[in-house]
């Protein structure tokens, strides 16, 4: 008798086979997550999916550890990509080839036991899910209920169209009894099945551990577990102890070095815990039947026990230097400090060469922790692990941990690169560093890098804090440095800055077209974020939009569109809604909100967009709602001031008379918002604010009362809802009615761009590019496309669209 009684007939499940099996017919759809209690039947679930398909699909699996950040980063993905000939360092990459594998088969990838997943493998998951466009790439992961990051995560990834989740309930009775008849051969007697079901309460996994005695005392699950062991020979049973303290998965060679017996007794004992059904085996080791199991034989041990086997399977692991991060683990419950420190260390820095910012975090932290307790690694020095931290830290935005850090290395030696570091941490957190980098300006030798990063840091921090004078001067000389060094990167922010600090518009024009001329692909991101930041600002909305098509463009090259993004999107919202075209940038604002991750700041931004919106249609109901919602998104942090001052302009345009109640500091330090404030409350003595560009004369005749120069500026500028408010009898720009297609129910004039994209054969993600929005808006676009056509598939929707336009 194997462990338990154990069957291959599949009991049940119908439905959750079915929805996996929709899920994978449908093109809309690229990944399932199955969340389960444990024994409940997630992996047999797949494994009997992936069998019904045939060898048609290739089918890779990989499983996570139970050591999480212990243990390798980007386990999951392993043994999938060795077989796809990838690493997983360089996400972009990895999409890649997957997508190419997928062009001459379809591939499944199957990730097991993701509520152990490292974060590295999370974030890995989360861009494979964003960015998948090839419908022969189908995602399948099983989970625990999920808590700490990948409940969010998976509270995230549901919103998604491109996302199914798939929950197995517990057996009912009659499928208890289904269950127990395949197990038993014969038909189970009622009262059995009713006491099984009553005390397995429908987890399969229990239902097998019961078949056997059912009718024994209630026990507590690790012994009830541990009672349906079978019988084994002494090798199996040292084998299988030995395999528990490794953890869900052992390779064969640790095992055979850990286990201390003769290779033939070894092969002997590991055939027949196959074939009693302990243990599985794969292509490089063996793994527990289920982690329930191996979990209750490492508890049974004594700490004593588990110490031992902690130290062997370190011992065993020092030979092998790839394998630094299980050597850390296992050191560390051996309570070997000696070892663990520095393996910890050199695993350490094998996660930065693979991209794992979050465990080679994980693993400084422990060789500091470590630190006081023993020796470490010959020329290793405390100031350089806390360095590496820091760096990481920076990486991770860990600002609390990094602010910890900074300071210990700074009070151990002060150097002008730790207190950019400090600073950069400190801005991460909305705590400002100028007063770290003046310091190290002071510090750095001229000309150096790091004094031109300094000095460009201070200049946007300058602009940006109402001095753009202060702000010149400083990317003026950041731009000398980078010219002296050949530094194109650092050249492009400083001419970006210099763009921004700029008092005319000629000058600043010159500027951006510089930074573009020079910018590789990832400061492209940043000039069209700060560029077009400075045309809305001069009214140049039309300018504003190309440059923000451009800047989105080069995220989607670089796939880092949740990232930078958002504030773009932000901008184009704003030249939309200037420009009069109030619903299409409602439509960008719907667009951005639906994404799973969205900053705080912008997200804040785009409410106060759709307040000002709903108001120029006429809709203060609906505007109110939103600038309620800014409200409680705003933090008091300096760089939102900007924000802040909008949200104030659109409350007093929805109760006129009202006192803005701003500090003629906030006002003088932005002054393109302010001018817009005042124009909306109109007091009685205007503050002594520059006026750079059209926008600000306007806003300024506003505020003063001349409304007829008003006028004239907004009719130069095309500001159709501003112009209403200065011409007391026009009326207010009415509500643009989305627009439908003919011929096609219900589509929207966006949802027909999207179709005819579809119709062109090109994919969600090439949809994305040539629209300017994410992948996963292109996905719910189709998907919603598809809903209303009737259409089951992309071709389907494609054919009605030819059928539609040919009559």
């Amino acid at each position: 008798m194997g462990i338990f009684t154990s069957s291959s007939t599949f009991i049940g499940r119908n439905a959750e086979l079915a929805a996996l099996r929709a899920a994978y017919q449908d093109e809309g759809v690229t990944t399932v997550l199955i969340c389960g209690e444990a024994g409940i039947g997630k992996s047999r679930l797949v494994q009997e999916f992936t069998s019904r398909l045939g060898s048609t699909p290739l089918v890779l699996t990989g499983r996570c550890l139970e050591f999480g950040n212990d243990g390798l980063s980007f386990a999951p993905f392993l043994f999938p990509l060795r077989h796809l000939s990838a690493a997983p360092g360089d996400f972009g990459e990895v999409l890649t080839v997957m997508e190419r594998s997928a062009e001459a088969r379809p591939l499944i990838l199957v990730l097991e036991d993701l509520h152990w997943a490292d974060r590295s493998s999370l974030q890995l998951l989360t861009f494979l899910v964003a960015n998948l466009a090839h419908s022969g790439v189908f995602l399948v992961g099983t989970h625990r209920t999920p808590s700490g990051p990948l409940r969010r995560l998976v509270a995230e990834l549901a919103r998604l169209p491109v996302v199914r989740r798939v929950t197995p309930p517990p057996l009912n009775r009659h499928e208890t009894g289904r269950q127990l008849a395949a197990l038993l051969s014969r038909e189970p007697e009622p009262s059995l099945v009713t006491r099984v079901f009553e005390r397995s309460h429908g987890n399969p996994l229990f239902v097998e551990a019961l078949s056997d005695s059912p009718e024994d005392p209630p026990a507590e699950l690790r012994e009830l577990l541990l009672a349906g062991l079978p019988e084994l020979t002494d090798d199996a049973h040292q084998v299988m102890t030995v395999a528990s303290v490794a953890g869900t998965d052992v390779e064969h060679q640790v095992l055979s070095l850990v286990s201390d017996l003769p290779e033939p007794q070894l092969h002997q004992a590991l055939r027949h815990l196959v074939d009693k059904h302990v243990l599985l085996a794969s292509d490089i080791g063996y793994s527990f039947r289920h982690a329930l199991i191996r979990q209750a034989l490492y508890d049974r041990l004594l700490p004593v026990e588990r110490t031992l086997l902690h130290a062997r399977f370190a011992a065993a692991l020092s030979a092998m230097p790839q394998r630094a991060a299980q050597l850390a683990a296992h050191a560390h419950a051996a309570g070997d400090h000696a070892l663990a420190l520095p393996a910890a260390w050199e695993a350490a820095g094998q996660a930065k060469l693979s991209g794992a910012e979050p465990e080679r975090l994980h693993l400084l932290e422990r060789v500091l922790q470590l630190w006081d307790t023993v020796d470490g690694p010959p020329g290793l020095d405390r100031l350089t692990v806390l360095d590496h931290a820091v760096e990481a830290c920076l990486a991770t935005s860990a600002v609390d941990s990094g602010l910890r850090w900074s300071a210990e290395a700074l009070a151990i030696a002060p150097h002008p690169r730790r207190l950019y570091q400090r600073a950069r941490l400190k801005n991460l957190g909305r705590s400002g560093g100028r007063d770290d980098l003046l310091t190290a300006l002071e510090l750095l030798p001229e000309p150096s890098l790091l004094r031109g990063q300094v000095l460009a840091d201070l200049a946007v921090s300058s602009v940006f804090s109402g001095d753009p004078v202060q702000g010149e001067r400083h990317a003026r000389a950041a731009l000398e440095i980078a010219e002296q060094l050949n530094n194109a990167a650092l050249m492009a922010h400083a001419h970006a800055y210099l763009g921004l600090a700029a008092a005319d518009p000629q000058t600043a024009r010159h500027h951006f077209a510089a930074a573009r001329a020079i910018a590789d692909p990832q400061t492209a991101i940043d000039v069209a974020r700060w560029e077009s930041a400075f045309c809305v600002t001069m009214g140049a909305y039309a300018e504003a939009i190309e440059v923000i098509q451009a800047g989105l463009k080069a995220v989607h090259e670089s796939f880092q569109y949740a990232k930078h993004a958002p504030i773009l999107v932000v901008k184009w919202v704003q030249a939309l809604t200037a420009l009069g075209r109030g619903a299409e940038a409602l439509d960008l604002i719907d667009e951005a909100l639906g994404e799973a991750e969205l900053p705080r700041l912008s997200h804040a931004a785009l409410l106060i967009g759709r307040g000002e919106i709903h108001l120029a249609q006429g809709d203060p109901a609906a505007a109110r709602v939103a600038a309620e919602s800014a409200a409680q998104l705003l933090g008091d942090e300096p760089w939102v001031r900007p924000y802040r001052i909008r949200l104030r302009t659109l409350q007093i345009r929805l109760d006129p008379g009202t006192v803005h109640g701003l500090e003629s500091a906030e006002l003088v330090a932005h002054p393109h918002e302010a001018w817009a404030l005042l124009a909306a409350a109109r007091p009685a003595e205007l503050p002594d604010l520059p006026v750079v560009g059209p926008v600000d004369e306007a806003y300024r005749a506003m505020a003063s009362g001349d409304l007829e120069s008003a006028a004239r500026g907004w009719r130069a500028l095309g500001q159709p809802y501003e112009l209403s408010r200065c011409t007391p009898h026009a009326e207010p720009p009415a509500p643009q009615t989305p627009k439908r297609a003919p011929g096609l129910p219900g589509l929207t004039a966006r949802q027909m761009e999207v179709l005819h994209l579809v119709a062109d054969g090109k994919s969600n993600r090439q949809i994305a590019t040539e629209l300017f929005i994410s992948g996963n808006t292109a996905g719910v676009h189709v998907s919603r496309i598809l809903t209303k056509l009737g259409a089951a598939t992309r071709t389907e929707a494609a054919r009605k669209l030819f059928d539609a336009t040919r009559g």
